[in-house]
Order: structure tokens, then sequence, then C-alpha cells
């Protein structure tokens, strides 16, 4: 999803759908660091998941925590390689987001709030990185902005649900404020997600595609809102997925 969000970036500057060396290795540079973003979490949760999640790789022991740790530095190592190949904005972007990564998950992964934030500026940077090849442009940072912020209010949605495993271990949202305090935050993340969804149909006259495509997007997060009213915090996570998938896909449609 990162490498798509990626070649999206790429392809909303150069408004075609395109592929060559460039946005090959700044697909790449992404994955990578998003795949050691994730393992290198795994590795610094090791006792947490040893009683709470033992069918993990680390925790079940199938593979050691020296390896655990050796991978995802590896990754972050070969992102911020490739990234240094195309230039200095997506060499420093990279830097910053591998570093931020292994800060947080080091030094702050119990403060599951601040992660909340520091994972969706990834999933909106994901855009800008990709358009940096290149040269960033107003259109690429309303579709990041919208994708930040959508992403958000999922994590929180996710921390909803996980309230009952995270309690004593980690500090989220659900156990620091009470639900209605929760609920306000998450509404008003997708609240602004929706209208900046429309920024392109304003500013920068996205086609008709995009803004039917957005709109269903639009109406998905709605729905899930509706769930986590209901106390279905499973179901709206599921619905923000689905939302997402559809806003993607109203995302390509710019190109058409």
């Amino acid at each position: 999803m990162s490498a798509l969000g990626v070649y999206i970036g790429y392809s909303l500057v150069v408004q075609t759908f395109t592929f060559n060396l460039n946005i090959f290795y700044a697909m790449l540079a992404v994955f990578c660091i998003s795949g050691a973003s994730q393992a290198i979490n795994d590795y610094f949760d090791y006792h947490i998941d040893k009683q709470k999640k033992s069918t993990r790789p680390l925790a079940s022991g199938i593979i050691s925590r020296k390896n655990g740790f050796i991978f995802p530095i590896a990754l972050f190592t070969l992102g911020v390689v490739l990234a240094s190949f195309l230039n200095n904005e997506t060499f420093w972007m990279a830097t910053f987001f591998s570093a931020l990564s292994f800060l947080y998950s080091a030094s702050m992964s119990k403060i599951k709030f601040v992660g909340n934030a520091i994972v969706s500026l990834s999933v909106g940077f994901t855009y800008i990185f990709g358009a940096s090849v290149i040269g960033i442009t107003p259109l690429v940072l309303m579709i990041a902005l919208s994708a930040f912020l959508a992403n958000w209010a999922r994590e929180i949605i996710k921390d909803v649900e996980d309230a009952h495993t995270d309690k004593g271990h980690k500090l989220t949202l659900p156990i620091v404020l009470n639900e209605h305090q929760t609920h306000f935050i998450i509404f008003v993340l997708l609240l602004f997600s929706i209208l900046a969804g429309y920024l392109p149909v304003l500013f920068a006259h996205a086609n008709e595609y995009y803004a039917v495509l957005v709109t269903i997007s639009n109406i998905v997060f709605i729905l899930a809102g509706k769930q986590l009213v209901n106390k279905h915090a499973s179901k709206a996570q599921s619905f923000m997925k689905k939302g997402m998938l559809v806003g993607l896909l109203a995302q390509l449609s710019l190109l058409v």
C-alpha cells in the first residue's frame, strides 16, 4: 500500500500512468522502510507479544531476536540507499522517517497515541515522497492531507478495538480519555478527511470520476462512524479500510 502511494504521488505529477527506474527505486525504498518499521516494532514489543500475541514469529521463537533486529536494520539501510539514488529530498525524507520509526519503537512505543500520528504522517508522506522524485505539486499535497487524516482516524479506531489487550501495556487514546472524548477526536478527523477529499474538486479541477469515487469513499467513512457509535469498533475499522480502498481508486481516477 505504501509503494502504491508512492506511485500515485509520482504519477499525479507527470499526469499519466508511467513506470521507469526512478519510480521503481522510490517504490522499493518506501516498501523497505515500511517493512522495517513493522519489523522493528515487533522486536521492541517482544515481551508484550510473548504474553498477548505468542504466535508472532519473534514471540514464538520461529525467528531469533538477533535476526529480528538485523532484518529491519537491513531494510532501513536498503531503503535509505535506494532513496539516495534519486535526489537529496528523497534521501532526507527516507532518513528522517527511518530514524523516527526506530526511535519511536525503541523509546516511545508504549505511548501509542503518538504512534498513531507518526504512522499516519508516514502514510501521507508516501505521496509526497513519490512526487518529490520530480517536484511536489499542490494536488499531491491535497491527496496526502486527506490520506493522513483518514489513516489517523483509522489508527485510533484500531486502538478502540484493541483497548482490552493494550490496557496495562500501552497508552492509547481510548485508555487515556473516556469514550465520548475519543469518539469526538475520531469524528473530527473523519470530518476533516472528508473535507480534504474534496479539495482537488474545488481547487485542482478534478474530473467527475474522482468526484463520484471520493463521495462513495466518504459515505463509507460516515458508515464507519455510525458503527463506532453503535460500539462495533471492529466493523468500523473494516469500513475504514474499505473507504480508504475506494479512496485509492479515486486518486487513480485523477490520471484518467
